[in-house]
């Protein structure tokens, strides 16, 4: 299940001069309430506006002077599947820019499926990602509700005023297409000369395959700044990973604030389409901000117990002015299980533009897990004051797993021409449980062996773990005798995101429902008694193809007086054509006589079916003239 890690040294507020503290304690246990808040109040802070949209006012109709806008990372409601859990930060800042003290949550009792912090305070409230409020949903059964947040803070006003926060959520019985961005919080840019990159990453809360993700929200006309290189953005497939990743990049010309929105539309795995839409809070800053880079971008993989993933942070300013003093205030020794760091406390003197100043991780699972790792620092910036910022690196460890596929019936498939003709399921499952994506069958399905086809010309699957959603049906239909191997390859990605190959192979026979013919050479004797003629009788099938197990079963153990064969029993192992099962039989009569010789016999034909026989001989034997 995934989690969130976010640590400060010792809980606390680093340095006197710590523009704002977010402190992520503790968190409720399923089926429990969870008591979130802590009322406060500073020293005031500069003027501002309106509460932002979606806020009420608690008890006052009238805006205080300041405000502080709350924007979810989650616009509309919260949606995830039982026993699935997603991470929803809530970004406070203050509305003009100008820095708000005293800000902290009013008491709020989480409903029980919903954890945090046990204690949330932000010393100062201004532009930028110093005050997140951090949150994670874990439902464990279908349900709907409304979480409301209430938080106060100073102002410019005697006492404090009180707003809240209202997030719907519930718990869906399909997978959900979660967006995740980096950084998290308040993207923040210098007016015409700053640049910060924005990723969100796209992923499923189950790490069950969805299809068909293209955005709702128009990438041709976003708000002023905001740019993209992709705006026909979509994706075929969605799972874990970063596979699915839309790159934005935020560089105003001009000062301004806002959210902009995306909303995105897709197919889950049951087949029902689905939306969802993610907030961005944005403005623009007088000073310099230090951003925080990650390189590989997006999710960070690595495979459980062999793979090693390195990581790069980079920090530069968005406007290339010097910053300085950066410290990383999340101690290296407190990441989470499979990420290490070998430079503890990180620090830099200077801070601009450049590689200049870069941390660098690494993520080396031994388990099979995920989550987000959350980086906060401080630093002084280009105006002297002390500003704090925070990273947000979402991970996951996969597993090397293989697709296999799986015949039904098993063995080799048997089919009786004009009479038998079986069908064949063929399913394709991991041997781990874990996810793969995008399986392709690289055998053309249109030149398949004679006598097979199969209904699904075009089959693929998006995602592959367990179960039976991902089956390819055949049939077997051969119009003539036959038999070889029908080998199917294909080709897929695995949970680590590797592409990979298999094949299965099917054994097959077509048989024909033939019989056994028993004839004798000649097919009539008329002999003088004293005499001795041979006979031979030849069985043989009536198409050419096998049959078995032939065995005479009347007529040698009593023959009539006159008959004679070289044993008291025959069988012939197998039976087909020619010569090669032949029964010798002579018939020296002493006495004049007459009648017909009747051989029963059993066999096993081509289709395996158990049958039986008889050949007839009639016979005269007469005395010599005088």
């Amino acid at each position: 299940m995934p989690s969130t890690h976010r640590a400060l040294l010792g809980g606390v507020c680093v340095l006197s001069l710590l523009a704002g503290c977010n402190f992520d304690v503790a968190s409720s246990s399923s089926g429990d309430s969870a008591a979130l808040g802590n009322s406060g109040s500073g020293p005031t802070g500069g003027g501002g506006s309106a509460p932002a949209p979606g806020l009420s006012a608690g008890g006052s109709s009238t805006p205080p002077t300041d405000s502080v806008n709350a924007t979810p990372s989650v616009a509309g409601t919260v949606s995830v599947i039982p026993g699935a859990s997603q991470t929803i930060t809530v970004a406070f800042t203050s509305a003009d820019g100008r820095p708000i003290s005293g800000l902290a949550l009013s008491s709020t009792t989480l409903p029980g499926d919903w954890s945090g912090p046990s204690d949330f305070t932000c010393t100062v409230t201004g532009s930028g990602n110093n005050c997140v409020l951090t949150l994670t949903y874990a439902p464990t059964a279908p349900e709907t509700g409304t979480l409301s947040i209430g938080y106060v803070y100073a102002g410019d006003q005697a006492a404090p005023p009180g707003f809240s926060l209202s997030i719907p959520y519930a718990a869906t019985a399909s997978d959900n297409v979660i967006a995740t961005p980096a950084p998290i919080g308040q993207i923040n840019a210098a007016s015409g000369a700053g640049t910060q990159s924005v990723s969100v990453n796209f992923t499923t809360d189950d790490g069950n395959a969805a299809t068909g993700l293209t955005m709702l929200s128009s990438l041709t006309s976003l708000p002023a700044g905001w740019s993209t290189t992709t705006p026909g953005f979509a994706c075929a497939i969605i799972s874990n990973g970063s596979g699915c990743q839309l790159v934005l990049k935020y560089a105003p010309q001009v000062a301004g604030s806002g959210t902009l929105t995306l909303s995105y539309g897709y197919t889950d795995s049951s087949g029902l389409a689905r939306t969802g839409a993610i907030n961005l809070p944005y403005s623009t800053t007088a000073n310099g901000n230090v951003v925080a880079t990650v390189s590989p971008l997006g999710q960070i993989n690595a495979v459980q117990k062999t793979g090693t993933q390195a990581v790069t942070i980079t920090f530069t300013t968005d406007d290339g002015e010097s910053a300085g003093d950066l410290v990383l205030l999340t101690p290296l020794a407190s990441l989470p299980a499979g990420w290490s760091g070998s430079l503890s406390p990180f620090t830099c003197s200077t801070v601009s533009t450049g590689n200049g100043c870069q941390l660098a991780l690494t993520f080396a699972p031994t388990a099979l897990t995920s989550g987000t790792v959350q980086l906060d620092y401080g630093y002084m910036s280009p105006a002297g004051a002390f500003t704090t910022g925070s990273l947000n690196i979402p991970y996951a460890a996969t597993s090397n797993d293989n697709v296999v596929a799986t015949a039904a019936p098993s063995g080799q498939i048997d089919a009786i021409v004009s009479e038998l003709n079986p069908n064949v399921l063929i399913t394709f499952t991991t041997d781990d449980a874990r996810q793969a994506t995008a399986l392709q069958l690289t055998t053309d399905l249109a030149t398949l062996p004679a006598g097979w086809t199969s209904t699904d010309a075009g089959f693929s699957c998006a995602g592959i773990a367990g179960g039976t959603t991902c089956q390819l049906p055949l049939s077997y239909a051969p119009s003539a005798a036959d038999s070889g191997t029908l080998t199917l390859r294909y080709t897929y990605q695995n949970n680590a995101g590797q592409s990979k190959s298999g094949s299965v192979n099917l054994p097959y026979r077509a048989t024909t429902d033939d019989s056994v013919v028993g004839t004798a050479i000649p097919g009539s004797l008329a002999v003088l008694t004293g005499t001795s003629t041979a006979l031979a009788v030849t069985f043989a099938t009536d198409d050419g193809n096998p049959a078995s197990a032939l065995s005479v079963t009347s007529g040698l153990a009593a023959l009539p007086a006159g008959w004679s064969s070289a044993g008291s029993s025959f069988t012939c192992a197998s039976v087909s054509a020619g010569v090669n099962c032949q029964l010798a039989l002579t018939y020296q009569p002493t006495n004049p006589d007459g009648g017909t010789l009747t051989l029963g016999f059993t066999y096993t034909n081509d289709s395996g079916t158990v049958k039986s026989g008889s050949v007839l001989i009639p016979y005269t034997a007469t005395a010599p003239g005088p």
